[in-house]
């Protein structure tokens, strides 16, 4: 939850949280896009190490992460200029 608010991503509320990553552990759901990039950068593993990966999604996964660092930057770049 820290994560995605510092990114400023909705996602579920706790009580929410806990019954998904019940599914996820039990294999009834898979997490989605959001999710998987989210526990991605927490347990600093990749895609295929977490089991997400798939031929076609992988390349689409890495590409979104891609995007969403260069957002950041952009970002972080336009707040230095604002705050100086």
């Amino acid at each position: 939850m820290l994560l995605a608010d510092h990114w400023g991503w909705d996602i579920a509320a706790e009580n929410s949280l806990k019954v998904f990553v019940s599914r996820w552990e039990n294999d009834t759901h898979r997490p989605g896009q959001t999710y998987q990039v989210l526990l991605c950068a927490i347990f600093r593993a990749t895609p295929a190490e977490l089991g997400f990966a798939r031929p076609a999604a992988a390349s689409t996964l890495n590409e979104r992460l891609a995007a969403l660092e260069s957002v950041i930057e952009g970002l972080t770049e336009r707040l230095g200029e604002v705050a100086a």
